[in-house]
């Protein structure tokens, strides 16, 4: 008896859906692909509970008429691909989509309903997966689909989407991305009756990049363009001044053919670009776009349609890193000049970057705490407990009571004398720990001291972070802000930690709330429930705690003074465990005389 047996095609088709749906996100990507091939101008789609429950897109396309739109549900049936020249290799695809998986996949595994109607027909026609042929309907030219409980047909995927706001977040990511390509069509996001995403039709990409970003980072957007030939593809788009940048590479923007695509060698060429212009951790914006014959890319790589292969894979590094480098060098835009413009700190560590807490305790080596040492003297010890027994349960540095010379080495690291050895500390990781212990406890206890702003500070979002703007208001919050929604997508703050002041407060008011969207958006599903327990609470704070320290630590080609120096093993002796940072990584390595002295073949 065999044991290999065909499967079902309604299996089939659900394992099928499985590669090409992974949220209600992919829905509305394949659903407004379709589209946008079909000539739509206008698509406007309506959501509940960020589409978990529902998403109908309506679009003004050409439609179908009954037969093609019973049709359209058939697995692999298309309008879209050159048969014969896709056997012969001439692949060709000059649509978004070709491989009519979209429909059949998405009906595989929720309740599916389309209303159809072409320019020249009577009316409309509805059909439902139900086996019935396509009936008449209401409705204007153009094609609505409408899709409900996603996933209910395959349980195990529904129990891996999260929030409502989460699946917004990441629906207005997916239109935000095809928009940016068709700057043609209007494109109106609502949910449960709320304006998620208002794009009216523009006539060119700086004009959509506007209506995206925002006029005042659009001052800081920089285009590029080349022409290309036979050899290399058109290239153009804009890309960040080194001013204007994040702490991840989100808004890094690559298109092919008007297809979003990721592609590691774009990556690579942008950051290798920018090197010398921006700070390690901080990345440009970046949104660029290939134009290529059809034939010298194969979009038929992934089941997303995210993945593209072109025929002359070696042009691609050089040109993105010759153009975006020439872009870049006629302004003086160095790191210098950033920290210039207030919006980073780049040369040395400031005093208010780094004194979050009030009352430094008095040194335990009896140095100055003073003078220019300032900036690492008060760090971290108030909020982490300074009584007496306290300190008793805290590990010292391993350094020795009488510790010797300490020296900063590369501009990264301390190396302290010892009597029997060497010590050799990452200044990054220790002072990112000391700041841990005291962010942690000020969190935990709720004492963050404020400090009210005369004037509220109003920070925009981008449009991905909008649902997300009434959770994030409670993680400021949380951090010692006092935060509240401003309008429909904006921020407005009326006090801070006492950690922001002097000249450079409002760059530093932008970046740690644009910090902590940005891991709103990574991990909110991970520390956010509606059942809040004590552990769930302390997990979120410790990760929020960890994320402030991160950002206020001194960094790895920082100068520090000796007082400074001084100071941070001052109060790296006063760390609950000064040994690991708080992602777990080592702050120190010490070597033992004898150590040394094998090393070069001393006895």
């Amino acid at each position: 008896m065999s044991i290999i047996q065909k499967l079902p095609s309604d299996i089939v088709n659900r394992i099928a859906a499985g590669e090409v749906i992974e949220r209600p996100a992919s829905v509305i990507k394949e659903l407004v692909e379709n589209s946008i091939d079909a000539g739509a101008t206008e698509i406007l789609i309506d959501l509940e509970d960020g589409g978990c429950k529902r998403l109908t897109v309506r679009d003004n396309g050409c439609g179908m008429d009954p037969s093609d739109l019973q049709m359209a549900f058939e697995s692999h049936s298309t309008s879209k691909l050159d048969t014969v020249g896709f056997r012969e290799g001439m692949f060709g695809v000059g649509t978004l989509g070709f491989r009519g998986e979209a429909l059949p996949s998405i009906g595989s595994v929720a309740e599916v309903e389309a209303v159809s109607r072409t320019p020249k027909g009577e009316h409309a026609y509805r059909y439902r997966l139900d086996g019935q042929p396509p009936e008449p309907a209401a409705g204007e030219p153009g094609t609505v689909l409408e899709v409900r409980n996603l996933f209910s047909r395959l349980p195990a995927r529904r129990k891996f989407l999260r929030r409502p706001a989460t699946e917004l977040s990441h629906i207005i990511q997916q239109v935000t991305r095809i928009a940016l390509a068709y700057p043609g069509v209007s494109f109106l996001v609502t949910n449960m009756g709320k304006r998620s995403l208002d794009l009216a039709a523009c006539d060119a990409l700086r004009e959509r990049l506007g209506q995206i970003l925002g006029a005042d980072k659009l001052e800081n957007l920089i285009e590029v363009a080349q022409r290309g030939d036979e050899n290399a593809p058109h290239l153009h788009g804009f890309i960040s001044a080194p001013a204007l940048r994040r702490g991840d590479t989100r808004m890094q923007n690559f298109f092919v053919n008007g297809r979003w695509v990721r592609d590691r060698l774009f990556t690579a060429a942008l950051r290798a670009a920018y090197k010398g212009y921006l700070i390690p951790g901080k990345h440009p914006l970046a949104y660029l776009f290939f134009e290529f014959p059809a034939e010298a890319v194969d979009v038929n790589v992934h089941p997303t349609k995210s993945e593209v292969r072109f025929r002359n894979p070696g042009l691609m590094y050089p040109l993105v890193y010759n153009v975006v480098s020439r872009a870049l060098e006629p302004e003086d835009r160095s790191p210098e000049a950033a920290d210039d413009s207030g919006l980073a700190a780049t040369a040395g560590i400031e005093q208010a970057a780094l004194d979050f807490f009030a009352n430094p305790p008095p040194s335990a080596r009896g140095a100055s705490a003073s003078g220019s040492g300032g900036s690492i003297a008060g760090a971290g010890w108030s909020a982490a407990g300074g009584t007496r027994e306290a300190v008793e349960e805290r590990r010292e540095l391993p350094a020795g009571e009488s510790p010797g010379r300490a020296f900063q080495l590369l501009n990264s690291f301390i190396l302290v004398e010892e009597e029997d050895g060497i010590l050799l500390i990452d200044q990054h990781a220790l002072h990112e720990k000391i700041l841990f212990e005291g962010i942690y406890r000020q969190l935990i206890e709720g004492d963050v001291v404020q400090q009210k702003l005369l004037v509220p500070e109003v920070l925009a979002l981008s449009v991905e972070q909008v649902p997300l703007l009434e959770d994030g208001c409670r993680l400021l919050g949380a951090c010692g802000y006092e935060a509240e929604p401003f309008g429909e997508a904006e921020v407005a703050i009326r006090a801070v930690p006492e950690l922001f002041e002097g000249k450079r407060r409002k760059s530093r008011v932008e970046e740690i709330c644009q910090e902590v969207f940005s891991w709103l958006e990574r991990e909110g599903d991970r520390y956010l429930s509606d059942d809040e327990t004590p552990e769930l609470l302390e997990q979120r704070l410790r990760a929020l705690a960890s994320l402030m320290a991160c950002k206020r630590a001194v960094k790895a080609g920082d100068r520090l003074s000796p007082e400074e120096i001084d100071s941070l093993l001052e109060h790296g002796d006063l760390a609950m465990d000064p040994r690991n940072c708080p992602h777990g990584r080592p702050t120190m390595v010490r070597l033992s005389r004898r150590e040394l002295d094998s090393s070069f073949d001393r006895k």
